[in-house]
């Protein structure tokens, strides 16, 4: 089974966008945000979430297949919150709560 089918990358991706917005004071969606699909060893272990904020600000998340946890880092690349797929998933369909 790929990953693709295990994860709802689109949800996850929805979640991310929001708590870096909303973490650092930004309107969603106002600032693009790329993606980049993470490998090791020729295996997708994970995706790297980069937000490209006002005046050149990168704010970035990793989402961790094997831990099924998401990590959001702030400009300075230093870890503001850990959060396990099970809330992800809970916070997408509630509203999102500060660390």
């Amino acid at each position: 089974m790929g990953f693709e089918q295990r994860y709802d990358l689109d949800a996850i991706r929805e979640f991310v966008m929001n708590e870096l917005s909303n973490q650092n004071g930004l309107l969603p969606d106002a600032f693009p945000m790329t993606q980049r699909i993470l490998t090791r060893q020729g295996v997708t272990c994970g995706v790297f979430y980069c937000l490209h904020g006002p005046r050149n600000i990168r704010l970035t998340a990793v989402f961790d297949f094997d831990a099924a946890r998401v990590l959001l880092y702030d400009s300075r690349g230093q870890r503001t919150c850990s959060y396990a797929l099970s809330e992800v998933v809970e916070e997408v369909v509630t509203t999102p709560h500060a660390c």
